[in-house]
């Protein structure tokens, strides 16, 4: 065991862990102001390499059980994951410690690259999602660590569950009318039939502007926050990323050059998909997460309601 038994994720609880691990006392540890789930700090060292330390709450030990196993799994095929260095998911805060990857996230930078860059960038996400969709599939959709457990017989019940979601949250926090997601059900029934034969193949669902590290030259240095795999249409995460940009702002280029590279279609249900995330993005407004969680602003609620009417009227046809 590595963590001491102590129930509060902190960043003297980081630095203790990695000074086990490494035996050199960091001379900073900083928290990570992305992700709503784990709290994640990076170790710095006068020395040596820094780390990451990676810290669940009490509820968080088959998420971090999912991390090393999909380590060991994907790492060998070439998908570009941090090296596991040291792991204890049976403390009662479940940890792992990492290698700490070149660089940040994609989102802080993508206005800054050119189009070679992100296209270079792009044909690795493709590749590393094609060696992720040689994994194996037991026929099941949705969010899982392997392949039997995914929770759902077809991939519209993955959909409706999202847009359920959705719902609760906008309903929950006030911010958006909930009847945009009965125009987005609308079009989902009307797409059943083509949605019944898109098979369970597995992806990295989370390979956004977010999680996709990019090295201080402009190259992809790796693929971090591997906790599940979805099974369904491996253009779900593009969608996702389209979404973070049309709500965010960045290239849209960057996805269209995704799609090329991995030889998938822009059409009506990756518009559909785009329309269902960019009600995800809108239904986290005013929620509560883990202490990362940014302010809602009125400008933002704005773009969002703009790029969901658009891509709603794409996935109309």
């Amino acid at each position: 065991m590595i963590a001491p038994a102590v129930m509060v994720p902190s960043a003297d609880l980081a630095a203790s862990v990695a000074k086990q691990v490494t035996g050199a006392s960091p001379v900073a540890v900083t928290r990570f102001t992305t992700g709503a789930q784990h709290y994640v700090y990076e170790a710095q060292f006068a020395e040596s390499a820094p780390v990451v330390v990676r810290i669940g709450n009490q509820s968080a030990h088959a998420a971090m059980a999912g991390a090393v196993h999909l380590s060991r799994l994907l790492r060998p095929r070439g998908v570009p994951l941090p090296a596991l260095l040291a792991q204890d998911i049976e403390a009662p805060l479940p940890l792992i410690v990492l290698e700490r990857l070149a660089g940040g996230d994609l989102g802080g930078v993508i206005g800054s690259l050119s189009e070679r860059q992100l296209d270079s960038i792009a044909a690795g996400v493709a590749a590393a999602q094609a060696a992720v969709a040689q994994t194996g599939s037991a026929g099941r959709y949705g969010y899982a660590i392997r392949p039997e457990d995914a929770p759902f017989a077809t991939w519209e019940a993955v959909l409706r569950s999202s847009l359920d979601r959705s719902r609760q949250r906008m309903a929950a926090h006030g911010l958006f009318d909930t009847s945009l997601i009965g125009m987005v059900e609308t079009i989902l029934t009307s797409q059943r039939e083509r949605l019944a034969r898109i098979p369970a193949t597995p992806f990295l669902h989370d390979t956004t502007t977010k999680n996709v590290i990019i090295d201080p030259a402009g190259v992809l240095s790796g693929i971090v926050d591997v906790d599940d795999l979805c099974f369904g249409d491996p253009r779900y995460p593009a969608a996702l990323t389209l979404a973070a940009v049309l709500a965010y702002g960045g290239p849209p280029g960057y996805v269209m050059a995704w799609l090329h590279h991995a030889e998938q279609a822009d059409d009506a249900i990756f518009r559909l998909y785009v329309a269902i995330f960019l009600l995800d993005l809108m239904a986290e407004h005013g929620g509560l997460f883990n202490g990362n969680e940014q302010q809602s602003k009125p400008e933002d609620r704005a773009r969002m309601l703009a790029a969901f009417t658009a891509t709603v009227a794409m996935a109309r046809g």
